[in-house]
C-alpha cells in the first residue's frame, strides 16, 4: 500500500493560510468542518492512528492558533 498523498490535506491548509496571510485583511470560510473530523464521544480516536482528517484538522486549529486583532485573518 502506498501513501503518496499523506497530509495533502495539512499541506493545502498551510498555503492557504499562507495566501491569506499574504493578501491580508481577508475572511477564511472553512465549511462543513465537522466532516473532517471523527466524534471524540464515541471513542473515534482511540487506535485508528494519524489519518488524514485528523492531521488536516491538526493543521487548521495550528494556524488558526495565536490570532490576533494586527493579522487580520
Amino acid at each position: 500500500m502506498r501513501y503518496e498523498w499523506t497530509s495533502v490535506g495539512a499541506s493545502r491548509v498551510r498555503d492557504l493560510f499562507a495566501t491569506a496571510r499574504e493578501n491580508a485583511p481577508c475572511i477564511i470560510f472553512i465549511d462543513e468542518i465537522d466532516a473532517i473530523g471523527r466524534s471524540r464521544s464515541d471513542g473515534g480516536f482511540r487506535g485508528r492512528g494519524n489519518d488524514e482528517g485528523e492531521t488536516t484538522l491538526s493543521q487548521i486549529l495550528t494556524e488558526m492558533d495565536g490570532f490576533n486583532t494586527t493579522e487580520q485573518i
